[in-house]
């Protein structure tokens, strides 16, 4: 199953994203929620921000120790 979603974001714009099945049960495991609770755009949002910015930083020490 895949879902189609479009999240406004704060600052404008918008974040169009294709979720797959088990996305939304990740989010909910990163932020403890309970499998009945729903997950909300700024849940995506911030859950989508926090792996971008461990990702880039992960790359970026490796270059700084090279």
């Amino acid at each position: 199953m895949i879902q189609h979603r479009i999240i406004n974001l704060p600052k404008g714009g918008e974040l169009e994203l294709q979720i797959h099945e088990g996305f939304y049960d990740k989010v909910r495991q990163h932020y403890g929620k309970m499998s009945h609770e729903d997950v909300t755009d700024d849940d995506i949002r911030m859950f989508i921000f926090g792996a971008t910015k461990t990702a880039i930083d992960k790359i970026e020490s490796k270059e700084i120790t090279k």
